[in-house]
């Protein structure tokens, strides 16, 4: 299979927005998904969101996602919600992934979640809600602590450059 392309992943991750914001879902665009939205464009094959999801939204939100058009288990869902890790969303036939993770419960994560913002990430208008610029920051640098991958340096300058006079450098310390 070919890999996903950049207007089918966007597509696939608007729709999966939309459900979030119909089931009133809270949750908060993480990754590198918004490294591009605040820094410089680059290849992503997925798309991470942080949600809020209680057990009886569990239900509905599988049934957004019918098969064949998408691949969503409800028994993944229930298990990760009771474990604190991620479960996806797959489109098929394009290749497209949302990988969405239960908020954690961890300090700086929840704080992230409380700071988000509702912003337009694309040229379209579409509105979601995304960790903040300075928040992305501080995830990429701690990403590569734990990985010392340096893609997440590289997403981490990119939205210091492209956003420097926007930024609490404060907060961010």
């Amino acid at each position: 299979m070919e890999p996903v392309r950049d207007h089918e992943l966007k597509a696939f991750f608007s729709h999966v927005i939309r459900v979030l914001e119909r089931l009133d879902i809270p949750y908060m665009v993480v990754g590198g998904f918004a490294a591009i939205l605040y820094g410089q464009p680059r290849l992503t094959i997925d798309v991470d969101v942080v949600v809020d999801m209680e057990a009886d939204q569990i239900e509905p939100f599988v049934a957004a996602f019918p098969i064949p058009d998408y691949y969503v288990s409800e028994e993944a869902v229930r298990d990760s919600l009771r474990r604190r890790y991620l479960f996806n969303v797959i489109q098929p036939t394009t290749g497209a992934k949302v990988d969405l993770i239960p908020l954690p419960r961890d300090r700086f994560t929840r704080e992230a979640f409380q700071r988000r913002q509702r912003v337009t990430y694309d040229q379209e208008g579409h509105m979601a809600t995304f960790m903040a610029a300075e928040d992305v920051v501080v995830a990429k640098l701690r990403a590569y602590e734990e990985t010392e991958s340096d893609r997440h340096l590289r997403d981490a300058e990119s939205v210091l450059v492209m956003q420097w006079g926007e930024l609490d450098l404060e907060l961010m310390r």
